[in-house]
């Protein structure tokens, strides 16, 4: 599995720690916990959002400029608190998840086809797209 390094140094080794002592990096985020998220997906991530659960903005895309490939993972480090969380894919289907629990706990989050019933409906939307265009190569030739 091929690791993303989207984050500085500094987050990932405060999110490493934080479940024994809390890590402070330079600008004062204090890391209480970490969230790994996994994409077991057949779909490139293209944004991640995580913001307090009951608020009303979602914040900083958490991969910048980058994109998590399936088989890549990515390491945050966040306070202690109950989040929700916004996944955008490669076709831009948008994925919500609420009431996350990451309070002194260092979690894996795994995304799957399944993990959204979005991503799901667009999955079996590609397979039949291939599957009728490789009927349409094969009627070809």
């Amino acid at each position: 599995m091929m690791t993303h390094r989207l984050l500085a140094p500094v987050l990932a080794a405060c999110a490493s720690l934080a479940a024994f002592t809390g890590c402070t990096t330079d600008d004062g985020f204090v890391a209480d916990a970490s969230l790994r998220v996994v994409n077991n997906s057949d779909f490139v991530i293209e944004q991640i959002y995580l913001t307090d659960t009951g608020s009303s903005t979602w914040g900083p895309n958490l991969l910048g400029g980058d994109v998590l490939f399936p088989d890549e993972e990515l390491l945050l480090g966040v306070n202690c608190d109950f989040y929700d969380a916004l996944l955008v894919d490669e076709d831009g289907v948008e994925c919500e998840i609420n009431d996350i629990d990451l309070c002194l706990n260092d979690a894996t989050w795994s995304i799957r086809n399944n993990t959204c019933t979005v991503f799901g409906v667009a999955a079996k939307e590609r397979a039949e797209k291939a599957a009728a265009q490789q009927q349409t190569e094969k009627s070809a030739n």
